[in-house]
């Protein structure tokens, strides 16, 4: 493969998908944006760097190490993650900061309670780079684990939610954005992490001829239950998986030719925002560009007009 190739991830073509003029102000121009709060980007940090810390230590180790070991090595891990990720200085107060710190330990101890266990156990890699290749088309991304299964490879996407990600209730809006009947930009991403992970890791070692390849996105804080005491606030966290493999293979024609609209237009630089009706209705209203977007202001002053 030539060293000149231009490799584009997953979220840059979610980028482009929701708005070509967005994807231009944020990584072609690399604008910034009004700063969002770390709270949660960190929170996410602590969580995912935890997770990985056990899964790398359970395949270091000479013997298999027991359910208690690995449980307590998740929880210090997180411990010592929320140290160097947290910053007390994104927080309203102490009780806001020591709340967050309780979710994302919960979060992490109810992983290791469960899934966890045999996801550590059978880890082969963990924040590792994927790339794929389909005709002219040229992705990479970076997932959290691939972890090996009866059947094949597992590939893990740790989320803190479920928001936003393709489910069996919601895969028929993928046609039908890429029928221009509706716009369903929110969840293409979750799709083209798929398409990239699924066919990234066919291009791995870790893969034989014939194996099943499934990709999960796992949200760790999934549903998160606070009950008051005389002791104070305690919070459990229970966490659930969901399996997109079967939504990939259902729709791969579908994705794939959405991928490759945006790939194309990324690589050639197409950024008038098309089809602007549904992108103005649909896209605008939260975007951080929107006071510095012409297609915007020149949209809002045709209107006021």
């Amino acid at each position: 493969m030539s060293d000149d190739v231009v490799r584009v991830s997953p979220s840059s073509l979610a980028t482009y998908a929701t708005c070509p003029r967005k994807f231009e102000y944020d990584k072609e121009w690399s604008v910034e944006s009004p700063e969002e709060s770390r709270r949660y980007l960190d929170r996410g940090l602590a969580y995912h760097g935890a997770i990985e810390d056990t899964c790398a230590w359970v395949a270091e180790q000479s013997d298999s190490p027991t359910d208690d070991e690995i449980q307590t090595y998740a929880h210090e891990a997180i411990e010592r993650r929320w140290e160097d990720h947290a910053d007390r200085d994104e927080y309203a107060s102490d009780a806001q900061f020591g709340y967050d710190r309780q979710v994302a330990i919960a979060g992490v101890d109810a992983y290791f309670a469960e899934d966890g266990l045999e996801h550590a156990r059978n880890s082969v890699a963990q924040e590792g780079w994927l790339s794929c290749d389909r005709g002219d088309v040229h992705l990479h991304g970076r997932v959290d684990n691939i972890v090996r299964t009866d059947e094949g490879l597992q590939i893990i996407d740790y989320k803190g939610k479920l928001s936003g990600i393709v489910s069996g209730r919601s895969h028929d809006k993928i046609e039908a954005h890429h029928a221009g009947e509706a716009y369903h930009s929110d969840i293409l991403k979750s799709v083209f992490q798929a398409a990239t992970y699924i066919e990234g890791a066919k291009a791995t070692d870790y893969y034989e001829p014939g194996m099943d390849v499934e990709f999960t996105f796992y949200g760790v804080l999934y549903s998160v239950d606070r009950t008051p005491g005389q002791d104070g606030l305690t919070v459990t966290v229970d966490g659930k998986s969901r399996d997109v493999g079967w939504i990939y293979e259902a729709d791969e024609d579908t994705i794939w030719s959405l991928i490759e609209d945006c790939y194309t237009g990324i690589v050639e630089g197409k950024y008038t925002p098309e089809p602007w009706e549904a992108i103005q209705e649909n896209a605008c209203g939260d975007c951080a560009y929107q006071g510095m977007c012409g297609d915007y202001i020149g949209a809002e002053v045709s209107l006021d007009d």
